[in-house]
């Protein structure tokens, strides 16, 4: 049976939370949790959340808490399982202090040709770590340059995965944006499409879909998919662009630093 887009998503989701984390079972979803990164939100997360009709929604979030709360952590986000939360979850979250996230399911529909920047030069970011790094030390978001500097290692440690390929953008021979295919089975990811504030305009973008996308059509991967948090108009229109639709939506909760 095809599975759906946002199927294919909450499944490399799980693979993508497994690069870094240790998981654990528990009465009403999984724990993904990773002592190295205590304050990293996806290192920290509550996925797949299954909530009986009979379950009282206070016995799963103490059970949640409490478990975090032994190995000194803090459950940073809630994801329902199918992506989609019945209305008494959203509504017991958001009043303990979550705020919703809420992403667009794209799949690949059709072959695009993308006309790449002729100055923009594409390569793999293992043999590149040093560019890779700054493409998260130069952003603006976010905002906290401690948050950049957690992200950058994080990020390093996911290079370790082979089905991670993530890739480097060079503009002027300066770091300008990244982005990766991540390969879960028969999906293929594109994922983290990033670009730089000062290389907006100068084609980084498509630039780097063409390569991650070429590199998608060599391995014959038919299942190509990605997300967008909603709201994030340009980079809708990128995907867009690129031959990617609209097809489905994912909603996730999250837990604000304190």
């Amino acid at each position: 049976m095809q599975r759906s887009t946002v199927g294919s998503l909450l499944r490399s989701t799980q693979a993508f939370c497994g690069q870094l984390c240790e998981k654990e079972t528990l009465e009403y979803g999984i724990a993904f949790y990773c002592p190295r990164y205590p304050d990293l939100v996806e290192a920290n997360q509550f996925r797949e959340v299954m909530m009986p009709n009979s379950a009282p929604l206070a016995r799963a979030f103490e059970q949640c808490e409490a478990w975090f709360a032994e190995r000194n952590l803090r459950c940073r986000r809630w994801a329902p399982a199918g992506g989609t939360a019945a209305p008494e979850l959203r509504g017991f979250l958001l009043e303990h202090g979550f705020q919703t996230r809420e992403w667009t399911a794209l799949a690949a529909v059709r072959w695009v040709d993308l006309r790449a920047g002729g100055d923009v030069r594409i390569l793999p970011a293992r043999a590149l770590r040093a560019a890779y790094r700054d493409t998260f030390l130069q952003a603006t978001s976010p905002a906290s340059e401690h948050e950049r500097v957690v992200l950058a290692d994080a990020y390093a440690e996911r290079l370790d995965d082979p089905p991670f390929d993530m890739f480097v953008a060079l503009c002027e021979g300066r770091p300008a944006g990244r982005c990766a295919l991540y390969q879960v089975g028969d999906i293929a990811r594109v994922m983290d499409l990033t670009v730089l504030d000062a290389f907006e305009g100068r084609g980084v973008e498509t630039t780097l879909l063409a390569h991650v996308l070429a590199l998608a059509k060599r391995l014959a991967m038919r299942n190509i998919c990605a997300q967008v948090e909603s709201g994030e108009a340009h980079q809708l229109a990128w995907f867009t662009a690129a031959g990617f639709e609209p097809d489905g939506a994912i909603s996730e909760f999250e837990r604000p630093k304190q």
